[in-house]
Parts: structure tokens; C-alpha cells; sequence
């Protein structure tokens, strides 16, 4: 009897010690605190448990460094997004590691507290075991019951029901969601990757119409597609803070300017991209991605269009986006000091586009507002820190002074679209939104409304279409689908997409195949919409 109460008094405290990170953060991250949530901390009881039973002090040691080091990366989500690290994001990692690095390369110092946060408990439990601080039930093969324990986790993720509950059921236990996320990645979305997907569901072809009538006629398409810009911090749609005054005097100037808000394809732009430029509606037919058959550069080449693409980011988005069908690629090296900035790379650019000849199709995939935010306007620094209020998160303020270049950035691609004497369309859509904060969520990569709303703004210089225009006013809030459509129907294309309501936007995860759920958002007259998300 005595040892039981020795067995359960050392449980206690190493469940309470591998809490300990999730009670302290608590204090850093309110909405991330731990709960009453008895059956998730019931687990990790278990896991305190097992390790009372081993005896191989080695093994004691690597699983807490190994298990420490997950809890690391589960913390560092906290920290910098505001939210769990899901089995998905772990993916995403590996695939963008660089874009990562990018954008937390000027504030990974910040966030360096995770690291004790985790070490320090981990280490004082390691300590407590392997001095017999405390009592320990040691058994010969006592590691197979922590083996077990993550094993029952990983044969509950090899089955559909419960890698969607353990997919996207998150819990006020960041402990607990370190081993469901990271079961979820080594039993099923792993070895998928290495070994092959089951057979998926096939999904009806587009049915595309050539309606190009001019033939040779002269025509030009500028689309543009933004980078982590979220619309309700451009002073344009009724933010407080001047942060785009000369597209408001724009938009008084050019009375058929149309701007309106939108839903994003996607959560990050190695997702987003592909979809907008295949026309992709449903983030699962993920065969339109391999098939391209709606492949708005392919559709543009067949119609007489010279493609030019202009990569604001880095080559490595090429190989993603898939630019076979183009005649010129240009891509920012934002260490470029001579460029000026992303204004100067694109106004060097821009010189060598004849606009005045023939049928072009202009593509640019922008670099502003991506964090850091600072490094947009590192060129003209002075210029571009007119937000610096000291009672606002300094990462707000970062953000709306990248939002006042990206003001002056679009005048100078609509004055690049105003420039022909031909027809000239022009098309701007953010690739995903970026969260400031709200409900607690910062940074992009997130399945919640406050990182998808975006902005969309369309125009028609040296010519009319009325047809369109009027199609596009008539909507009070866009899909991503909806542009990707009409910049196909500039083209002289019609694409019908039979089996999909193309009045419910559906907004992809962190996964091209749409496994890490999609968010299906039905727009509703007065502006607001109805969310569901579908696993």
C-alpha cells in the first residue's frame, strides 16, 4: 500500500510538471490557457504513469529530450501564430522551411522563452527519475508502456474517423495536442507521402468554350495577386487609419473602379497560388493542379497571349505555380538594394512590357505585405513609418506602414495597366489574408475568418465590358473562384464547373489535397456569411 501511494504521489508530479509549460503560457497567452478538460488531462496522467515504469534511464532521458523538443515547436505555434500546431502546419514546415525562416527572421528572438518554458520542467522531471527523487515502479521492458501509449495514439490515426477528430478537435492541453498532432503526422500523413494515397473521389471536367471572338484583336490582362493582405486594414474599405489614400483618390477619380472584399483560396500561398491560376473551386478536385486543363496560363497562350510573370517572392514558388506556359519570368531578390525596393523591381520590369503590342497577359505575384513587415519598407524606412503608436502592438503598426507602400505600390501597377492605348484589364486578389490578432490568431496558415477575408479590386482602362463589370458589381463579396473565372472570361473563355454551387467560397488548409479541411463560407446579401467547416 505504501508504494501505491509512493507510485501516485510520482505520477502527480510529472503530470504536473509536464503541465507546467501549458499553466505558465496560460499567463503569456489567456486564450491558450489550460481548462477543466479532466479526460485530456486523464491522458496525460498516463503518460506520467508509464514513465514510472521504466527502468532504462537512457531511454528516460531521449524520450524527454525527443518529446521536450516536440513540445518546443508546439509552443513556438502558440507563441508566434496564436494557435495549436496541427498535424497539417508540421507538414508545412518541412515543405516552406525557407518561407519560414523569412518571415520569423527578424523576430525569432522574441519567442526564444519556449525553449526554457519546456526545458526546464523537462529536465527537473529527468532529474527526479534518474536520481530517485522519485519512487519509480521499475519494470525490465517498462519502456514498452510508453511505446504503448503513443502507439494507441498512432493506430487511432491510421483510421479516417479519428485522424479527423484528432485533426482538428484541438484542446486547451498543449501537451496533449503534441501528441495527437505529431501521432497524426507519423501514422497517416507521412506515410502517405512516402508510400501513396487510396483511391480518391473523381470529380466531373470542366467544361471550357472558347468564345474568343477578336482573334488578333489587341488586349491586355494585368492580374495581380496580393501577398497576406487583410482587407479590414486598408482605409480604402473603411479602416480608421489613412493607410491607402491614394487608392481612395484613385477610386474617386475612376467612378467604374470596382472594389469589393473577398474570400481567399487558401491559408498560404503554396496552396493559394495553384488554385487561383487552375481555377481550382474544390481544394479536394486537387487533379485540376496535375491535369491543368484550366490552366489560365495555358488558356491565355491558346488565344494569342504573350504570358509574362513577375514572382515577387522567390524561385522556389515557381516550381509550385507552374510557369511552362510562359514567354518571360522576372523574379524580386528583395537583398536587391539596387532594385529600390519591390517599386523599383517592378518599374524596371514594367519598362520591358510593350503593352501597346498585340494580346499580354501580366501575372505578378507580389512580395508586400509578407512578414517581416519591416522588410517591405526597409528601402524608404523614413518614408513609411507613419504608424507608430506606442498604446498599439508594434506588429500592427509594422503591418499598417507595409500597407501604406502597398498603397503606392498598386498606384504604380494601375498606372502600368492605364498606360496602353489598347483595351487593358486589371485584377487584384490577395493569395490569403493575414490575422492581426483576432480571436487571439496572428500571422496567415489559419482555417478561421479573420485570416481569409481579403480584398478585391477590378477595372477596365481604354475600353468597356459590360457584361462583366456588371457580374462582378452585382456581387457584394467574391469567391477567389469568382476571379479566377473572370480573368478567364478576359481571355475569351468560358469555363463551366458542373457539381459545384459557385455560390459557397471554399477556402483550402495547409494541404493541396484538401485533407486538412476546408472551409466552406456561403456569402449572404448584407455582407456578413455563414461558415461550416468541412473535415
Amino acid at each position: 500500500m505504501k508504494n501505491i501511494v509512493k507510485l501516485l504521489c510520482s505520477t502527480v508530479a510529472i503530470m504536473a510538471l509536464l503541465l507546467l509549460p501549458d499553466v505558465i503560457f496560460g499567463f503569456v497567452n489567456p486564450n491558450l490557457a489550460v481548462c477543466a478538460n479532466t479526460d485530456k488531462a486523464g491522458v496525460m496522467a498516463v503518460l506520467a504513469l508509464c514513465l514510472t515504469f521504466v527502468s532504462n534511464k537512457k531511454f528516460l532521458i531521449g524520450f524527454l529530450a525527443f518529446f521536450g523538443l516536440l513540445q518546443m515547436t508546439q509552443f513556438s505555434s502558440m507563441a508566434y501564430f496564436g494557435v495549436y500546431l496541427t498535424p497539417y502546419a508540421i507538414d508545412f514546415i518541412f515543405l516552406e522551411a525557407g518561407d519560414v525562416a523569412t518571415e520569423i527572421k527578424d523576430v525569432w528572438f522574441k519567442y526564444l522563452y519556449v525553449v526554457p518554458l519546456v526545458a526546464v520542467p523537462y529536465f527537473v522531471i529527468g532529474w527526479l527519475l534518474c536520481r530517485e527523487k522519485l519512487y519509480r515502479f521499475k519494470i525490465k521492458y517498462g519502456w514498452l508502456f510508453v511505446a504503448l501509449f503513443f502507439g494507441a495514439f498512432c493506430c487511432k490515426a491510421r483510421t479516417p474517423r479519428g485522424a479527423f477528430q484528432m485533426m482538428f478537435k484541438q484542446t486547451c492541453f498543449a501537451s496533449f495536442n503534441t501528441v495527437n498532432s505529431y501521432s497524426v503526422y507519423f501514422a497517416n500523413i507521412l506515410p502517405e507521402k512516402i508510400f501513396g494515397k487510396k483511391a480518391e473521389k473523381e470529380y466531373p471536367a470542366y467544361v471550357l468554350t472558347n468564345t474568343d471572338k477578336g482573334g488578333a484583336e489587341p488586349v491586355n490582362i494585368v492580374f495581380v495577386v496580393g501577398e497576406s493582405i487583410n482587407v479590414n486594414h486598408f482605409s480604402l474599405f473603411g479602416y480608421s487609419r489613412p493607410t491607402t489614400p491614394k487608392l481612395e483618390a484613385f477610386a474617386k477619380e475612376h467612378p467604374a473602379f470596382v472594389y469589393k472584399k473577398a474570400w481567399a483560396a487558401a491559408v498560404n500561398t503554396m496552396i493559394s497560388l495553384p488554385m487561383l491560376y487552375n481555377i481550382q473551386v474544390n481544394p479536394k478536385n486537387y487533379r485540376k493542379l496535375i491535369k491543368r486543363d484550366s490552366y489560365l496560363f495555358k488558356m491565355a497562350r491558346e488565344n494569342g497571349f504573350k504570358v509574362t510573370y513577375i514572382e515577387g517572392q522567390n524561385e522556389s514558388l515557381l516550381k509550385k505555380t507552374s510557369v511552362s506556359d510562359t514567354d518571360s519570368v522576372f523574379v524580386y531578390d528583395e537583398k536587391d538594394s539596387a532594385a529600390k525596393g519591390e517599386i523599383g523591381f517592378l518599374q524596371n520590369v514594367f519598362s520591358k512590357i510593350d503593352l501597346n503590342n498585340g494580346r499580354n497577359l501580366v501575372l505578378v505575384h507580389r512580395r508586400n505585405i509578407h512578414s517581416p513587415y519591416k522588410n517591405n519598407t526597409m528601402f524608404e524606412a523614413e518614408k513609411y513609418s507613419v504608424f507608430a503608436d506606442k498604446e498599439t502592438d508594434s506588429r500592427i503598426n509594422d503591418y499598417d506602414n507595409a500597407v501604406r507602400y502597398e498603397d503606392d505600390v498598386m498606384v504604380e501597377i494601375l498606372k502600368f495597366a492605364q498606360s496602353s492605348k489598347h483595351k487593358t484589364y486589371f485584377f487584384f486578389v490577395s493569395d490569403h489574408g493575414e490575422a492581426l490578432g483576432q480571436n487571439g490568431i496572428w500571422g496567415h496558415g489559419h482555417l478561421d475568418a479573420a485570416d481569409l477575408e481579403v480584398p478585391f479590386m477590378y477595372a477596365v482602362f481604354n475600353g468597356t465590358d459590360d457584361a462583366l463589370s456588371e457580374k462582378l458589381t452585382a456581387k457584394t463579396v467574391l469567391c477567389s473562384h469568382d476571379v479566377s473565372l473572370a480573368v478567364a472570361e478576359a481571355l475569351g473563355w468560358r469555363v463551366e464547373i458542373p457539381g459545384e454551387d459557385l455560390r459557397v467560397c471554399q477556402v483550402n488548409g495547409r494541404d493541396s489535397m484538401g485533407r486538412a479541411g476546408v472551409l466552406k463560407i456561403t456569402p449572404r446579401a448584407d455582407g456578413t456569411a455563414d461558415f461550416k467547416l468541412e473535415k
